[in-house]
């Protein structure tokens, strides 16, 4: 396919190339989100590189290819035919031949099979770049996948290799403008798409001229990739899967709260706890608060980086004796009906979106919850959009509804009531509404009324 987005990344690294002396870049995050694509398209138009995929073999044949690789860059017969049997030769012996004032592109991609089939490779990278490459003209690109072992050997304060880096790419999932350019179908179908496979490049490439039912009969066939994806990711990641994937399935589940977390997954709080930052740190999920709310904020909640992953935990992986016996029927009328749910979240994400890109008024785009108490008890409070700007004193309301023929007028008073829970500015703010549906059977003053045909138009530009 062609190199689709990254606009930033790729300008990161174009501007760092250009800078004189040695610079060490780390680019990670978690599979599929197209890293090695990044790279390569960094590379396109460079001379004077080498770039080395690290495997999952042997040490001396981790050596033997790397040594190859080199040896046809730099044209060196004696470095083709020598045998190297360790890390710290090689390196030794680089010394001689590798370029000092030339600009030179060095890259180690899988950077973590490396340290995983030798822990002293990081210490044996830092020497050989504290005692040469950073008194070169050298660009070296360090990237990996496991991004425990990412920050673990090279981003943590105790790694060897920390300080060293002069600065670092974090890939993370596109935005839903960025996925559409993946996906040849109607509107409405991409929405249903992103809100299932979400925004991870290689999972929208498998589904890209699939309808969302298309997706689903193909995800839970035995022989599909999505099929044991889920798995496959964390048993890759972590030492104790089990235990992080009950956590992420409770999630999925709507179980965004710390107690409710730990409930499903059968832990006490604090051990859940120490899970759940573990998942944070990787980026599988993340700690939300309303955005009116600071960083001291006690009701945090939880809920997945990943559409992928809530569809997976939530649907495939229940479903897995049902999928080995072949009963893909049985299986998609089940989940077909529970799909409304997910697509209504990530209609909120677009939603969300829509607003911070169309929007200059707002410096922060998110979304409420709270809660208030009446005469029949304590009563919670959610509001899907919420946008603010503190300097201005405005803030806008916003409900999504994942439906034809919304009375916008029956809708609005709702919002309203609930916007009069939030407490921000109350005496001085500058309130406005907007209601978001896939169509509008009634429209009303008071209020911008944005459908699935505004969204396009809008995201198409």
């Amino acid at each position: 396919m062609d190199f689709i987005n990254r606009k930033h990344e790729l300008a990161h690294l174009e501007q760092e190339y250009r800078k004189k002396g040695a610079h060490f870049v780390v680019v990670y995050g978690r599979r599929r989100l197209g890293k090695t694509r990044l790279i390569e398209e960094f590379l396109k138009d460079k001379k004077n590189a080498v770039y080395h995929l690290a495997s999952q073999e042997v040490e001396e044949q981790q050596i033997e290819e790397f040594k190859q690789s080199l040896s046809k860059v730099f044209n060196d017969e004696f470095l083709s035919r020598n045998k190297f049997t360790d890390w710290g030769s090689l390196f030794s012996y680089l010394k001689n031949v590798f370029p000092r004032d030339k600009r030179f592109i060095l890259v180690l991609d899988e950077f973590t099979y490396l340290t995983k089939t030798n822990k002293a490779f990081p210490s044996l990278v830092q020497k050989f770049w504290d005692e040469f490459l950073s008194k070169t003209n050298v660009f070296f690109i360090v990237s990996g996948s496991l991004v425990g072992l990412m920050l673990k050997d090279v981003l943590n304060y105790d790694a060897p290799l920390y300080g060293r880096r002069t600065s670092q790419v974090l890939l993370e999932p596109l935005n839903f403008e960025e996925s559409c350019k993946f996906l040849d179908c109607a509107f409405e179908e991409k929405v249903k798409l992103y809100s299932v496979v979400g925004g991870v490049p290689k999972y929208l490439e498998l589904a890209q001229e699939k309808t969302v039912a298309d997706f689903v009969r193909h995800a839970i066939e035995k022989e599909s990739f999505f099929y044991r994806e889920g798995s496959f990711l964390f048993s890759q990641e972590f030492k104790k899967p089990n235990v992080y994937a009950s956590i992420t399935r409770a999630i999925s589940f709507g179980n965004s709260k710390l107690n409710e977390i730990a409930n499903f997954a059968g832990l006490d709080g604090k051990e859940a706890s120490s899970y759940i930052d573990v998942l944070a740190q990787l980026r599988f999920l993340q700690k939300k608060i309303p955005v009116t709310e600071t960083k001291k904020y006690r009701g945090a909640v939880y809920s997945l980086n990943d559409n992928f992953l809530k569809f997976w935990f939530r649907f495939l992986s229940p479903s897995q004796s049902e999928i080995e016996l072949r009963k893909t029927n049985e299986v998609f009328d089940r989940i077909e009906p529970g799909l409304n749910s997910l697509v209504g979240l990530g209609f909120e994400a677009v939603c969300r979106e829509f607003i911070a890109k169309t929007d200059g008024r707002f410096t922060e785009v998110g979304s409420w919850w709270g809660h208030y108490r009446d005469d029949e008890g304590r009563k919670e409070v959610e509001i899907d959009v919420v946008a603010l700007n503190e300097r201005s004193k405005q803030i806008l309301f916003g409900e999504c509804k994942w439906q034809d023929e919304v009375d916008a007028g029956k809708l609005l008073p709702g919002l309203k009531t609930k916007a009069s829970r939030v407490d921000w500015l109350n005496d001085s703010r500058k309130e406005s509404f907007v209601l978001f549906g896939k169509s509008f059977k009634k429209k009303t003053d008071g209020c911008l009324c944005v459908d699935l045909k505004n969204l396009e138009k809008t995201f198409r530009s």
